[in-house]
């Protein structure tokens, strides 16, 4: 190696550091006869700066300068890994021990006193830069000495992943041992097939290898293996025998392996079964008389053929036939060779097809395949599953073909016996499904009359234990229908057949509509039942509104039903959202019994309550839940539930559904601006005076909260007395000690408080409450739960000015606010009496006109008289004589080819199956009705084609209720 200080080239560069100029210019005239590169810096910074910049090769530093000293200096250079090696002598006045401990400590490699002498300066200065230029080798070497060791010990890991993944790929048997086959180091998988011994065993015994060989071969193998002891390469042939008793051909090599230095250090070998070669061992030597590409082939052929292989020239005859095959016909391959299909006493039409299919495939170069019956003495009748295909010769033509035939006649048999059962099933589910639908039919006919003439009686003049008896009654049907609905809807779902139907839909409507239907229920057991719609959440969207209620009546049911006291809470917020959809997440909590924790998820099951004594203690069906579940699942969508056995529960589900392109429910024409309008909210349940302070906050309104009367009325005043009167109260009138009605009282009494407009909300409603609003001059009346758009338009409605000064406005209410509908003409075709009546009177009670007609044939004689023209819509039934609902639909849709006016039909059927209203629909009816027909759902579906006949034949969106 060349000395680093002598024959530097290029010279080696040193930095002098040092405040004062005399000294530095000293250092250099000192150091410069020795020809090295000479840099200075008059401070630490700039000195830092340098070494960043462009390493020396030595520092002579200097203790003492003017902003960082050099033992900062000093350790700041050895502190980065880039400028460690560089070494540094520092220099100073200080001639004492403890500043030398201070510049070593710093990471100086010498230390120089000033005067410094010149000729100990040079010699220092060239051994510092002699050890830097050993040590910067050395580095060097480490460093490629690790990569050498990195790059090699990679591609050693690589080579054994390569070896084993070989070994392990093959169907030989690969094993490597020790020099002397004593310790067994690597056995391949294959050992287990061809030895059906464990590679375990033979790594714990390596000589257990010998003890598999057959008695009669093993001198022999031992000897040509071993002679005299010494282990040496060797290519043998002999027998083993299995665990079983059976035995195999094996052909075994082994061969040394070296080191680098030709020692022997390991010892290889690679053994594989050559029992089916020694089988066909004629076939093969006429075979490898003709070329050793055929006996290559045919080996190839027999290692990975199936159950039975065979090998055809070009004229169709055996070549060569594997021993199961030969096994199948109880031949020998002597008698196979040379012989073709026509020959083993095939079938002509079997034994001339396959003939073809050999020629065709020496022509094409393709792969045939087939099925193929048999008659063996040994298995019978079967099938056989084959494929023929091309093995190319040297020119690239085809030379021969291998067949290779599997044995199906099993898996035949079972296919046949599936579709046999699948066939049966599927007719087993047909019957169910025809029987529940006529089953349906039956039960809903009836159920009509009743459900309908009920409703009917019930809003008549009734005495009090008249109407409680029917009211009995109803509550019957409407149970009963609700058990039916269950299991029409787990029938579909075990059929695979529950839909959806999306449509446009108002959200807060569809839950208010939930919530009403068990608000009474609720409000007989004193249950306070609250429902919140997050304010965010958009007016419309586009999904299946008779599906959410159904789940939402489901829970809403289940948690009035298992409570006693307390209050019922639907939830609905907005969980996530895009563009094109959003999630809501929908949930129902409740103060009732609670579910055990061992019990919460087997209630998703069908048929399957809490315990035994819920069907008894409390009625249902059971499938509830599980209707429910499947529904959200539908709806894309989880379902689950929170609860501790006693203190209530709390079901939650999320459910999918797509942003709407329609406009929302159409606003109430209005000259009021709630915006900034003092609102009084009294009401004595904290969640209620929440939800309706969420919903006023919405309109930009100012809401004060009370919990009482006298809190209310204090507030009233204090707000009279400061020049900002409250415009609008929204009190309860169920509340502890003074009710809501002593409320309006007191500001009706009170002249300065009478201005403010009092609308009462009550969660139920008693007989004279209107008559006391009106008494009290009080402006609305609503039940709870309330709908967002209802108490919006109960306020609006009452902060309006009234359009005449001759008499008060009237109480608005729910009803009122639903005053507005449109009346219509109905054609109602149905042939049931009863379902006559009852669909009149309900029409008519409504404010619609309604035309009857018994069947299809009396319905198209009436739109022809009247040209179609005078009906909003067609109410048809399904069943009925001389022309059905179908066959009359059918032919008005062919009249509107002509006349470009599209008349609604709404059907309606006690059929209630998911194939029923496809088929109504598929007929060209609009819409779908199930018997027994429910009063809302008959008006809101006829009051939706009350807009009149639309021109064209084409026809809005199917719907469907029921």
């Amino acid at each position: 190696m060349k000395d680093g200080a002598d024959r530097a080239d290029p010279p080696a560069r040193i930095l002098i550091v040092d405040n004062a100029r005399l000294t530095r210019q000293l250092l250099e005239l000192m150091l410069a006869p020795e020809g090295y590169r000479l840099d200075t810096a008059s401070s630490g910074e700039k000195a830092l700066a340098m070494v960043a910049t462009q390493p020396p090769d030595l520092i002579l530093l200097d203790v003492m300068t003017p902003d960082l000293d050099g033992y900062e200096v000093a350790s700041r250079i050895k502190g980065d890994p880039a400028t460690k090696n560089i070494p540094i002598i520092m220099i100073t006045s200080l001639d004492d021990r403890h500043a030398r401990m201070l510049g070593l400590d710093a990471g100086a490699e010498d230390f120089l006193t000033k005067p410094v002498d010149r000729g100990e300066l040079q010699v220092r200065v060239r051994n510092l830069l002699r050890l830097k230029a050993y040590g910067d080798h050395y580095d060097r070497y480490s460093q490629r000495l690790e990569t050498e060791v990195r790059t090699r010990s990679a591609a050693l890991v690589e080579s054994e992943m390569r070896f084993r993944q070989l070994a392990e790929a093959i169907h030989q048997v690969f094993f490597l041992t020790d020099p002397r086959m004593t310790v067994m180091l690597y056995v391949s998988p294959a050992y287990q097939d061809v030895f059906q011994r464990s590679c375990a065993s033979l790594c714990d015994n390596p000589r257990s290898l010998g003890d598999a060989v057959h008695p009669d071969d093993r001198a022999r193998v031992l000897e040509q293996i071993a002679p005299h002891g010494t282990i040496i390469p060797f290519d043998v042939e002999g027998r083993i025998i299995r665990p079983d008793g059976s035995e195999r051909f094996i052909r075994a090599r082994g061969f040394p392996i070296e080191n680098a230095d030709g020692e022997v250090y390991r010892f290889a070998g690679i053994a594989e079964d050559i029992t089916e070669s020694k089988r066909a061992g004629a076939a093969l030597a006429e075979l490898s008389r003709r070329t050793e590409r055929r006996e290559r082939l045919l080996t190839t052929t027999l290692s990975s053929s199936g159950d039975f292989a065979s090998i055809y020239d070009r004229d169709g005859r055996f070549l060569f036939v594997n021993q199961p095959l030969l096994d199948l016909w109880e031949i020998t391959l002597e008698d196979a060779v040379g012989k073709n299909f026509f020959d083993l006493g095939y079938p002509k039409e079997v034994a001339g097809r396959l003939q073809r299919q050999i020629q065709q495939v020496f022509e094409t170069g393709r792969p045939l395949s087939g099925e193929t019956p048999y008659t063996s003495p040994a298995r019978g009748d079967g099938i056989h599953e084959y494929i023929f295909s091309p093995a190319p010769g040297a020119d690239g033509r085809v030379e021969f073909v291998v067949g290779t035939t599997r044995d199906v006649t099993e898996r035949k048999r079972v296919e046949a016996e599936l579709r046999t059962a699948r066939d049966a099933a599927e007719a087993a589910n047909q019957a169910k499904t025809e029987f529940l639908s006529n089953m349906s039919h039956e039960i809903r006919t009836p159920m009509n009359g009743v459900i309908g003439m009920t409703d009917l009686v019930l809003d008549s003049e009734l005495t009090v234990e008249q109407r409680e008896n029917l009211g009995i009654v109803k509550s019957s049907a409407d149970a009963l229908l609700t058990a039916i609905n269950d299991i029409l809807d787990f029938s579909r779902i075990a059929a695979g057949k529950l839909a959806l139907d999306p449509i446009d839909f108002n959200l807060r409507d569809a839950v208010g509509d939930a919530a009403s239907a068990v608000a009474l229920k609720a409000h007989q057991k004193g249950l306070e039942l609250i429902v919140d719609v997050e304010a965010s959440i958009p007016q419309t969207l586009r999904g299946d509104p008779g599906r959410l209620r159904q789940i939402l009546l489901n829970l809403l049911g289940n948690a009035i039903k298992f409570t006693q006291r307390g209050e019922i809470v639907l939830r609905v917020t907005g969980e996530a959202s895009t563009d094109q959809d959003l999630v809501l997440h929908c949930s129902v909590s409740d103060t009732g019994i609670g579910i055990p924790a061992d019990r919460q998820q087997s209630i998703f099951d069908a048929f399957t309550q809490v315990d035994g004594s819920t069907t008894r203690n409390y009625g249902g069906t059971g499938l509830g839940l599980t209707i429910s579940s499947q529904l959200v699942h539908l709806m894309g969508g989880s379902i689950s539930v929170e609860s501790e056995a006693g203190k209530g529960s709390a079901f939650h589900f999320t459910a999918r559904f797509a942003r709407s392109a329609a406009a929302a429910a159409r606003p109430i024409p209005h000259a009021v601006d709630l915006r900034g309008l003092g609102v009084l909210i009294a009401d004595d349940n904290a969640t209620n005076r929440q939800l309706v302070r969420d919903m006023v906050l919405g309109w930009q309104m100012t809401p004060t909260l009370t919990a009482n009367v006298s809190e209310a009325l204090v507030a009233l005043r204090v707000a009279q007395q400061s020049g900002r009167p409250f415009t609008l109260v929204l009190a309860d009138v169920q509340m502890p000690g003074a009710d809501g009605f002593t409320l309006a009282a007191a500001i009706k009494e009170d002249a300065a408080l009478a201005g403010a407009t009092v609308v009462m909300l009550t969660s139920a409603g008693q007989p004279g409450d209107a008559a006391r609003c009106r008494r009290l001059g009080i402006a609305a009346y609503l039940s709870k739960p309330i709908k967002r758009s209802e108490l919006r338009a109960a306020i609006l409605q009452a902060l309006s000015p009234p359009l005449t000064d001759a008499r008060p406005p009237p109480l608005v209410t729910r009803h009122s606010l639903r005053e507005s509908r449109l009346a219509g003409r109905i054609l109602l075709v149905e042939d049931d009496r009863v379902a006559q009546l009852v669909a009149k009177r309900l029409l008519e009670k409504r404010g619609h006109a309604v035309v009857i007609a018994n069947n299809g044939r009396e319905a198209l004689a009436i739109l022809d008289e009247a040209a179609g023209l005078e009906f909003s819509c067609v109410l048809m039934d399904v069943q009925m004589p001389e022309m059905d609902g179908f066959e009359c639909t059918a032919l008005i849709r062919d009249r509107e080819q002509l006349t470009r006016v599209h008349l609604p039909i709404v059907a309606m059927t006690a059929h209630a199956m998911a194939a029923d209203v496809e088929r109504c629909l598929a007929a060209g009816m609009d819409a779908y009705l199930s018997k027994p027909i429910q009063p809302h759902e008959l008006f809101e579906m006829v009051e939706r084609h009350l807009v009149g006949a639309v021109t064209g034949v084409d026809r809005a969106e199917p719907k469907a209720i029921g």
